[in-house]
């Protein structure tokens, strides 16, 4: 490793300084030293005497982005998938939504941010996965790359494979091979996994997956169908994952696909922090792939509509200012659960599901806006809904405690906010929409019980109505549905962000 030292003009310079402002504020360069040898200048002073360091050059050092956001007067650093948040004169930091107490505030002057030293060494060293250490004498941050972490396991069914998604917080060196039928073994040198051992059962080609921690790394065991004829196994950048496919030459025998991974669902968006008030929004679009929902007049098949509605609320709320994610952007199926999930993943601050009513009697007509509101026996494991969330894993993390908790439990606490959201939308809907309005209802919903904010169901019209259907297929009103829900938003997010803060 290159080491870098000050140079004398640097040296008579601070000492200059601190002659001059009594130790308030000194400046000087410190030598950012990663192990390719790269080195890239920080700057630095003694703010009330401690180390501070510029924020700009830190983000230049590491290849992060800065983002200013007015609307929560919040400086977001993205490095990679993560992101980190801060706020001058606060001393706590978000990274991915987890607060990370900084034991000094961070500061603005002259137009950038200063950040003490634990900015450096913790937040921002968890956020680019590496040991950070300052040495004062010598005026050098080093930077030490640590090893992948396995975030989570998953088997994901595709019509012509099936696939073993190990997600990692970095790309990662592997090795893959088979050296007996029905069995494919992979290591992922130096990585840690977050739990001692993760075991998945059979989901289509993969008769279970195993990954077990060792001193040297990772190493995995997928056991696969006997049907198994072929594997191919490829490292992914964005998001960082290694993916082991396993293929049959009787391409029949393999189910229809049953879910797109989160991963891939959540990678049209980068992910943005969850503490900066309401900026991500979740958009679910009911139903799709085999399950079609109902089909009504005009030959109308709601999977199709709800997309289409999904879209065009998309693009109003995006105008609006929103970062805005879809549970599914083409016609693939989720189950009802795994889209709560996928919402808790991607750190979202809202989640809107879109369905169209269907009835026995064609004369049931107009739309509605719903939230959940749970029954006494409606209980689920935590996981299922995504209770761990999208964090950032590190040897030293802390699991929360796994157990069984009230299916909706989230939502029973926040169903002051999905009423509240429920009414803004509806009151949009209802300025805006020529159908009937049906109001503001409570609901018992799988789709809405376990999301982790508030989450509303919008019924846009019923397709078994000749007149909704007509309007459904008209594009304008789509379009009109899908502004609606964006002013709804909108007026939401302004009453919670005033009520927080």
């Amino acid at each position: 490793m290159r080491r870098g030292t000050r140079t004398s003009t640097a040296t008579v310079a601070a000492l200059a300084c601190v002659l001059l402002l009594g130790f308030a504020a000194s400046a000087d360069v410190f030598l950012m030293e990663s192990e390719d040898g790269r080195i890239e200048n920080v700057e630095a002073m003694r703010i009330d005497g401690a180390w501070y360091f510029s924020l700009a050059d830190l983000a230049r050092a590491v290849g992060a982005s800065r983002h200013w956001n007015p609307r929560t007067s919040k400086m977001l650093l993205s490095v990679g998938i993560h992101r980190l948040s801060m706020t001058s004169d606060s001393q706590f930091a978000s990274l991915d939504g987890e607060a990370i107490n900084l034991h000094r505030p961070v500061v603005l002057r002259d137009g950038n941010y200063w950040v003490p030293v634990r900015f450096v060494t913790s937040a921002l060293g968890l956020a680019i996965n590496s040991e950070i250490a300052l040495e004062e004498l010598r005026s050098a941050i080093t930077v030490t790359k640590l090893g992948a972490v396995v975030l989570s396991v998953d088997v994901e069914e595709r019509p012509d494979a099936t696939l073993v998604v190990v997600d990692l917080n970095d790309r990662a060196e592997f090795v893959v091979s088979s050296r007996q039928r029905g069995r494919v073994d992979f290591f992922l040198p130096g990585a840690a996994l977050l739990d001692s051992l993760y075991v998945l059962e059979s989901t289509g080609l993969a008769a279970s997956v195993t990954l077990e921690q060792s001193e040297a790394g990772v190493n995995g065991v997928v056991r696969t169908d006997p049907s198994a004829t072929a594997y191919d196994a490829q490292m992914h950048t964005d998001p960082p994952r290694l993916e082991v496919a396993l293929v049959s030459e009787r391409r029949q025998s393999i189910p229809a696909p049953l879910l797109k991974g989160t991963k891939s669902l959540l990678s049209e968006s980068p992910f943005e922090a969850q503490d900066d008030g309401v900026t991500t929004v979740m958009i679910d679009p009911g139903h799709g792939g085999t399950d079609a929902g109902c089909v009504g007049h005009l030959g109308l098949v709601e999977k199709d509509v709800t997309l289409a509605l999904a879209h065009e609320a998309a693009r109003q709320l995006r105008n609006e200012g929103f970062y805005v994610f879809m549970t599914r952007s083409s016609d693939s199926s989720i189950p009802l659960k795994r889209r709560a999930e996928i919402a808790n993943l991607a750190g979202a601050d809202i989640f809107i599901s879109l369905h169209c009513g269907a009835w026995h009697s064609a004369g049931a007509r107009g739309f509605r806006v719903s939230y959940y509101v749970p029954t006494e026996d409606d209980f689920v494991d935590k996981n299922s809904a995504g209770g761990r969330g999208l964090r950032r894993g590190t040897l030293d993390s802390h699991r929360r405690e796994v157990g069984d908790l009230r299916w909706g439990g989230p939502q029973e606490s926040l169903a002051v906010d999905s009423r509240a959201l429920a009414r803004s939308v509806r009151e949009h809907m209802a300025g805006r929409l020529p159908n009937y309005d049906r109001g503001v209802g409570s609901v018992d919903l799988a789709v809405l019980a376990g999301c982790a904010m508030p989450a509303v169901l919008v019924e846009a019209g019923f397709l078994t109505n000749s007149s909704d259907a007509e309007l459904l297929s008209d594009a304008g009103f789509r379009e009109s549905v899908g502004r609606a829900i964006a002013l709804g938003v909108s007026e939401y997010a302004v009453w919670s962000n005033g009520r927080n803060q």
